[in-house]
């Protein structure tokens, strides 16, 4: 009887703690997430306020140097920019909605910064977008820290929730 038990409790406290572990690292993924952002906005900047680079040129410019979740993104918007003839950019921004809240795990506040900058780039003149640009990137600053934020709260809660559950099942079961 002990034989049978003790793998199912193992199995239980492990699929609790991974559980746990997985939750928690939702929040270290939205930090790195909106890092990567941040940093692909800002040489997204570089290349159509000082290269003077129109958008398609300049997403494709910037692939390599940014992170392969983020640039699906990007990438995301290149096509739309490529079969969608409606002309407005903001739609081909829209499009990245969902892939942004499920795969980077990024909040619609994150979302809504980076919708922003489908709004402005285009339909302003140069000195205006570059005002843009910057209080985008300042925007996404105050994100990452709150993100730091809720991460040092509570990736280490669930984390720690996730073992202590998987313990208390155990113990229950016992």
């Amino acid at each position: 009887m002990i034989t049978l038990k003790l793998p199912l409790l193992i199995i239980i406290f492990t699929v609790c703690t991974l559980l746990g572990f997985a939750y928690g690292g939702r929040y270290s993924k939205r930090v790195v997430s909106l890092m990567s952002l941040h940093e692909s906005i800002r040489l997204l900047e570089t290349e159509i306020m000082v290269f003077a680079n129109p958008l398609p040129l300049a997403i494709e410019n910037i692939k390599t140097r940014i992170s392969l979740e983020v640039y699906k993104a990007y990438e995301i918007i290149f096509e739309e920019i490529r079969f969608n003839k409606s002309g407005d950019l903001y739609n081909c921004f829209l499009m990245t909605s969902e892939y942004l809240e499920k795969t980077c795990l990024l909040k619609f506040e994150d979302i809504d910064v980076f919708l922003s900058l489908g709004k402005i780039i285009g339909k302003t003149n140069r000195i205006d977008q570059e005002q843009h640009f910057k209080y985008i990137l300042n925007e996404l600053n105050q994100l990452i820290e709150q993100a730091k934020e809720e991460k040092n709260c509570n990736e280490k809660m669930y984390r720690s929730l996730g073992i202590l559950m998987g313990l208390g099942i155990v113990i229950i079961l016992i």
